[in-house]
């Protein structure tokens, strides 16, 4: 858990605006779950572990990979706290939720804060997953979000789906924070048929009419992946993609994001995840240092000159996600 109380403010209205308050998600208590074929989005070096170790701690199924990913996250959280920047952690699950989410399956993975809970304006939306497990997400971090509703913030749920991996998609919303980017006054939402729907879309038009929500369809046509943050990360001028995967390419994308200026991935760098970084504000981010091609894509092209930050990130990556994965803004500048 944190050492201090969240801001009394909820406010992200950007991707690149002044990151002063995040929550960072952790590695030490994550349980592999049984395998089914609906994670094979986190890629054959995840699903194999699964495969042999469904049901065990990640700690005891590959423990020299744990170490180098643990510390990894680790060192991601004291380079935050470095900077001066107020960093919460997920606490452990309670007894009674222990015993409430046990029937729902072995998986505990509170990794990847973005999906469970994503600020969008002046509001913390608790999402809905196609996978059952993951709900109880949202809990270790309660402690954060019903703080801020406290002082007064609007904290909404979308409506919950049935605990199964198989939805009706005509009365199940699924919306996952992975598949949300937002750009003052533009929500961008991923559609890849792995977790975001048209009828979470929906919902979130409904409960964000002042701002402009697009829907991007995505494919899985270099690798098998979940969310828009998998292949696509934007910030107020620039971002990185992997156009293959966007439906209808350049000219599939919404006009705004036409505009900026985009750098491309390659389908390796996407499926390691070395283009789900953050932004400490509008001149800096955050990568791993693995991805050497694509931060001197970055030095190079974007202008002005983006001030580029990076610690060993590749193990975490490895899982299936990384620093846009683990993280949850809770308050940026601007």
């Amino acid at each position: 858990m944190s050492e201090h109380k969240p801001l009394t403010e909820v406010n992200c209205f950007s991707e690149d605006g002044e990151l002063k308050e995040v929550i960072y998600g952790r590695l030490d208590n994550t349980v592999m779950p049984e395998y089914d074929s609906i994670f094979d989005c986190a890629g054959p070096d995840t699903t194999n572990l699964m495969k042999k170790f469904g049901g065990k701690p990640f700690s005891e199924g590959d423990p020299d990979w744990f170490k180098r990913a643990n510390d990894s996250v680790e060192s991601g959280v004291a380079y935050l706290k470095n900077m001066g920047i107020l960093v919460h952690r997920p606490r452990d699950l309670t007894d009674d939720e222990e015993v409430n989410f046990r029937l729902s399956g072995v998986l505990n993975c509170d990794g990847y804060n973005r999906d469970s809970l994503v600020a969008i304006g002046d509001t913390l939306v608790e999402t809905s997953f196609k996978t059952p497990e993951r709900i109880r997400n949202k809990y270790p971090v309660r402690y954060v979000s019903m703080e801020l509703m406290r002082s007064g913030n609007r904290v909404i749920s979308a409506p919950q789906p049935l605990d199964t991996y198989n939805h009706n998609e005509q009365e199940s919303p699924l919306l996952e924070g992975g598949d949300i980017e937002i750009d003052n006054g533009q929500i961008y939402i991923g559609n890849s048929g792995q977790a975001t729907n048209s009828l979470g879309v929906l919902w979130v038009k409904n409960e964000f009419p002042e701002w402009k929500v697009h829907e991007i369809k995505i494919n899985s046509k270099s690798f098998p992946h979940q969310h828009l943050d998998c292949v696509l990360v934007m910030f107020k001028k620039w971002g990185v993609v992997l156009i293959d995967d966007i439906i209808g390419g350049y000219q599939g994308m919404p006009e705004p994001l036409k505009k900026k200026q985009w750098i491309e991935l390659t389908p390796e760098e996407a499926h390691l995840k070395l283009g789900n970084f953050i932004a400490l504000n509008e001149e800096e981010i955050l990568m791993a240092t693995e991805a050497e091609r694509l931060r001197k894509e970055i030095e190079d092209k974007v202008r002005p000159r983006i001030k580029i930050h990076h610690i060993p990130y590749f193990h975490v990556g490895r899982i299936g996600g990384s620093f846009r994965c683990n993280t949850c803004p809770i308050y940026r500048i601007g």
